[in-house]
């Protein structure tokens, strides 16, 4: 296949340097070339093909001489019957057929670039992030750079977003011009629109010009079943990084309000639970940061009639700019047909249940903060900060059985405010674009009344004491952010209020606009009519939800609190760096039962510098996973950073995790017994292909996503941690240890050599 690719490419107008093939060292002719140096690679059955590549398995030659090609070639012949070609060859479960169009066992010829850089390209990241391109540059020959021998910089390029990052590993790590990086970005756009999928490249740069010297299938990735995260709106309710608390919350929210939706406008539960794993994942979360899960919401949205029209409504209203859409499998006309009863019924109801749904919470909520004020009073004792804990989760609990069952017509309100918009014309959605008086203006409104006051009696008087009082009571939860539950809001923080009002009286900041009276509204477009009635109920319920989440925000503030009591957390506000599952497994676990393992505080610890590193990355809005999420991760080269107590940090480049014994190997010993065990080496060759196959995973000081142990590692399934710092001196073997290659960690379970 190596050989097919190469005239695939060729034919294609791609830059790829002269060569021939041959298959038998007298066929050797090198008259097509004035060349003095060539490159004399191996193109044999199954290498380089869809589910096997050979990375390194085979011989290559470089800079061979004129005079040396022929038995170069037949040096490369040879190289089909070494031992660790069959090891490979069974553990792929290849077989020894062509399949092409080029003999089976064939050489190819290739000029020879001397490059000042050159490396290897992924047009999607083989560790599973498809539009994310992956460029690792090295100073000189690839071959140093695929076999850990040269300090490289690796790009990571979004092409969604296109944006990029970038990572040095060694001083003498090269970088790319921008013009460099553009080129190569575009020759990768356009070999995976070649061969329709994800593609391996090794490429070269002399002066001005880009080789392609090799195309290869990226054999880890299906590209099947992609998962796709959106941050289009959702941003807004979500900004930067959310943490852990937060992000649970609101996948269990989406979950419960989708579903309630469901149940509402479907009447048939066999429909619901059919899409409960969709119901499950309307968000997700990468990277530290909250989307929607977009396939998820495809599916939801194509139970609607007429949901071709209504998805189109729906992008363009949140902003969607990517429109594929995958919407699953085809919807019975069953299903259809009784969504358009239900969608033509709340047509004519929905502005009346907003109505009851706003009386229902003002006489919810009159007493809520006063039942959740009785509650966080609790004894310092262990006993009952345990009970304190239990019972606020099961206020939230609570809540969300009294809230959610209504809330899902909100909504069916968003979908009327999306369709009626869309349906006012370009002149109705003029008239639509200023509308007075709407709920979300009430709290500037307040504050800026509030300021006010302190202008005229003074911040130290009772009447603003008083007025102050009242505004945290009635907006206190209205602020930036004010969904992430960690934020800190005028409720939690009410000096936030004074030095708020104190900025607005030094800048002498300007009044707001007031409000335009009521009139009675003479608008004859009905389509305009109805959206503005949907547009102000939906002002009204999102200010009613900031006041809801402000309510978990106390409860899992006031868990905080009793975490702390329990002396199982540094600081009360650590909380939101844990989930709610965690909270409910500690609090349904009782007062004699053992302490969380790993404990509060070392998960909060390992958290905060996973956040740290997310803190570094751009913002994406778009990701599209093959199949599974995976976090980020950011190498920090420097050695304090790298090591830190017993855990170690490096780059996962083959996906999994593993626990087991350390085998330190310095000098590699084929005599060796890895079974079950986690090699540590310095570095690795192709001929480790023999210690892998039977370890449980791979820890590494060099190495980077593309060198060859990182592509056997990933096609054995086998879990593997690179550029990992000191990792030969500070572990021993017999060490236990658990590789994380999601995460990119190695922990150091026990100090103790046990063998």
């Amino acid at each position: 296949m190596k050989a097919e690719n190469l005239l695939r490419l060729r034919d294609a107008g791609f830059p790829v340097p002269d060569f021939r093939i041959v298959s038998d060292p007298a066929e050797t002719d090198l008259g097509f070339s004035s060349a003095e140096r060539f490159a004399v690679r191996s193109s044999f059955s199954g290498e380089d093909a869809d589910g096997s590549s050979f990375a390194g398995q085979f011989d290559t030659l470089l800079n061979v001489p004129r005079d040396e090609v022929p038995a170069a070639v037949e040096k490369v012949l040879q190289s089909r019957n070494k031992e660790n070609v069959g090891v490979y060859r069974n553990a792929m479960g290849v077989n020894g057929t062509s399949g092409g169009t080029v003999p089976a066992g064939s050489v190819i010829i290739q000029e020879m670039v001397q490059p000042d850089l050159a490396g290897v390209l992924f047009t999607a990241n083989p560790m599973g992030l498809l539009n994310e391109t992956v460029i690792v540059a090295g100073a000189g020959l690839g071959s140093a750079v695929v076999e850990d021998r040269a300090d490289t910089t690796t790009y990571y390029y979004n092409r969604d977003d296109a944006l990029y990052y970038s990572e040095s590993d060694g001083e003498a790590a090269p970088h790319l011009t921008g013009d460099q990086l553009q080129k190569l970005v575009e020759l990768a756009g356009r070999v995976e629109a070649l061969y329709g999928r994800p593609m391996d490249l090794e490429y070269a740069i002399a002066g001005d010009r880009i080789w392609l010297l090799q195309a290869r299938p990226v054999t880890t990735l299906s590209g099947k079943d992609p998962v796709i995260l959106d941050s289009s709106n959702i941003v807004e309710s979500y900004p930067g990084l959310t943490l852990p608390l937060s992000q649970s919350f609101a996948k269990e929210i989406y979950y419960e309000i989708f579903k309630a939706l469901l149940n509402r406008s479907t009447k048939n539960n066999p429909v619901v639970a059919e899409m409960d794993d969709a119901l499950k994942d309307m968000v997700d979360m990468a990277n530290g940061r909250v989307y929607y899960r977009i396939t998820s919401w495809y599916r939801v949205l194509n139970l609607l009639p007429f949901s071709d029209r209504f998805i189109a409504i729906w992008q363009e209203m949140l902003g969607v700019e990517n429109k594929q859409v995958d919407a699953g499998s085809p919807v019975k006309r069953s299903v259809k047909l009784a969504m358009l009863k239900n969608v033509l019924y709340s047509l004519r109801t929905t502005p009346q249940e907003m109505d009851k749904l706003s009386q229902f919470y003002d006489a919810y909520s009159a007493g809520l903060r006063d039942d959740l004020d009785r509650l966080t009073q609790a004894p310092p004792d262990a006993a009952s900060q345990r009970e304190k804990l239990a019972r606020l989760l099961d206020k939230y609990q609570r809540l969300k059985a009294d809230i959610i069952p209504r809330w899902d017509i909100t909504l069916t309100n968003d979908m009327d405010a999306f369709l009626f918009t869309a349906l006012s014309g370009k002149r109705g959605k003029d008239r639509l674009s200023n509308l007075s008086d709407l709920e979300s203006m009430r709290p500037a409104r307040a504050m800026q009344a509030l300021a006010q006051t302190a202008r005229e009696k003074g911040m130290d008087s009772a009447a603003y004491a008083s007025a102050k009082a009242a505004y945290i009571d009635e907006y206190g939860d209205r602020c930036l952010g004010e969904l992430k539950l960690e934020t800190r809001t005028y409720r939690t923080d009410p000096q936030l209020v004074d030095d708020y009002i104190r900025q607005q009286l030094d800048q002498n900041a300007e009044a707001l606009p007031a409000p335009a009276p009521a009139a009675e509204d003479r608008e004859r477009n009905p389509f305009v009519r109805r959206a503005k009635i949907s547009i102000r109920n939906r002002e009204i319920s999102r200010l009613n939800r900031t006041r809801i989440y402000g309510i978990g925000r106390t409860i899992f503030t006031e868990a905080g609190k009793a975490l702390r009591e329990l002396d199982l957390l540094d600081d009360p506000m650590d909380v939101f760096y844990l989930t709610i599952p965690e909270l409910r497994d500690f609090a349904a676990s009782g007062a004699g039962a053992p302490l969380p393992e790993p404990s509060f505080r070392e998960r909060v610890r390992s958290r905060k510098e996973q956040y740290a590193q997310f803190a570094q990355l751009p913002a994406y809005s778009r990701l599209v996973y093959d199949g599974v999420i995976r976090d980020k991760q950011v190498r920090n080269l420097t050695a304090e950073d790298t090591l830190r107590g017993n855990e170690l940090r490096g780059l996962g480049v083959s996906a999994g995790r593993a626990r087991g014994e350390a085998l330190v190997v310095e000098t590699p010993d084929l005599t060796l017994n890895a079974a079950g065990k986690i090699l540590v080496t310095h570095s690795t060759d192709p001929g480790w292909v023999f210690l892998i196959q039977n370890a449980s995973g791979i820890v590494a000081e060099k190495g980077s996503l593309l060198s060859h142990t990182a592509i056997i590692t990933r096609e054995l399934g086998k879990p593997a941690v690179v550029g990992v710092k000191d990792a030969v001196r500070r572990i021993r073997t017999g060490m236990l240890l658990d590789v994380d290659a999601g995460t990119g960690t190695v922990r150091i379970l026990s100090e103790e050599e046990t063998a």
